[in-house]
């Protein structure tokens, strides 16, 4: 009896040392490669001799009906990991599926650029992705003409205003390519004057107010005061940036001192009652003499006279305050000089 149970025992450790011998082990191998570029799948399951068929799953759906064989071949339509997997059925009956991420290499090109406006640099900045690779060749062509560049984030400028069409041609070290093109409106810079109350001359800190008019959103003066009207009382020099739809133009000037030999003449100012800029002021008097002034309106009507002028005139005339408007002025001075001009009141 023992004899028969030892002989039974050591027959099913045989068979079952021969099943374990025989058990699949699924595997297989795959070429990588870039966006378009074919994948093939190679089955690398042993024991090669113990399989009855070979069955693939493409779209990881779960369901091994995407083909069959050792070997198949096949394009992925994007680029990224693809789950694949294989499932091995043996002779013996014994079923095994095995699953691996399958990578498709490549780029998609992708760039932004900031404000567009003629004369002024644009930059242009890559944005593109890669996956499973790496960009070693950026080219850039900016549609106007120019040679074209090599880099990863140029500047350009154009020099003309209209639609350009703006391309990037990549390569990876893989050898994957892409391309991508955007066009770009080339806007002009916003026209504007710059007006001032007057000369462009001031003397001992005689006011001068500077105005810019045109179409535009916004003014800033000396890069920091803001506002289409800028008050002035030192020489120097000043500039003026004034914008529209991300585009700017730059202005400067430059305000100087009156020599000293001439009559600094208020061209504006304000007769309130705030203390400030109240009265019509003539400066450097002392120099050239008694003064004699003569004010007249638009239409030629004389409104003020003074033939001893001390700077006392409010804005007034015989009958009453004048209204805020241009005034036409005279100054005649002992030493023979006259001054002629206009005089703003502002109320």
């Amino acid at each position: 009896m023992n004899r028969f149970l030892n002989i039974f025992l050591l027959t099913g450790i045989a068979l079952l040392l021969a099943l374990q011998a025989s058990a699949i082990n699924p595997d297989f191998s795959f070429s990588s490669g870039c966006l378009g570029t074919p994948t093939t799948l190679t089955s690398l399951t042993t024991p090669h001799d113990s399989i009855l068929t070979l069955l693939w799953d493409l779209d990881a759906d779960g369901r091994f009906n995407d083909g069959s064989g050792e070997t198949i071949i096949t394009t992925f339509s994007s680029i990224g990991n693809h789950p694949v997997g294989l499932q091995v059925i043996a002779l013996n009956g014994d079923i095994r599926a095995i699953y691996k991420d399958v990578p498709v290499s490549g780029v998609q090109a992708l760039f932004s650029f900031n404000a567009a406006c003629m004369d002024q640099p644009v930059q242009f900045t890559d944005i593109s992705t890669t996956f499973a690779d790496s960009i070693i060749l950026r080219t850039w062509n900016f549609g106007d003409g120019s040679p074209s560049v090599e880099a990863k984030n140029p500047q350009h400028t154009y020099t003309q205003t209209g639609t350009f069409v703006v391309s990037l041609w990549l390569i990876s070290n893989l050898g994957c390519q892409d391309s991508l093109k955007n066009e770009i409106v080339m806007q002009p810079p916003p026209a504007f004057s710059l007006i001032f109350s007057g000369d462009t001359a001031t003397f001992n800190n005689d006011t001068i107010f500077a105005e810019v008019t045109g179409t535009y959103d916004s003014a800033v003066w000396n890069g920091s005061f803001t506002g289409n009207l800028f008050v002035i009382t030192n020489a120097g020099s000043y500039y003026v940036s004034v914008y529209r739809d991300g585009c700017f133009t730059m202005q400067s000037f430059v305000i100087r001192d009156h020599p000293t030999a001439q009559a600094g003449i208020m061209t504006l100012f304000t007769p309130n009652g705030d203390g400030f800029n109240d009265f019509w002021v003539i400066k450097n008097m002392e120099n050239l003499g008694a003064c004699s002034v003569r004010v007249f309106d638009s239409w030629g009507n004389q409104v003020y006279e003074n033939s001893d002028y001390q700077n006392t005139w409010d804005g007034r005339s015989d009958n009453g305050e004048l209204p805020s408007a241009p005034y036409y002025f005279v100054a005649s001075f002992a030493n023979g000089e006259v001054y002629k001009g206009t005089v703003n009141i502002l109320r």
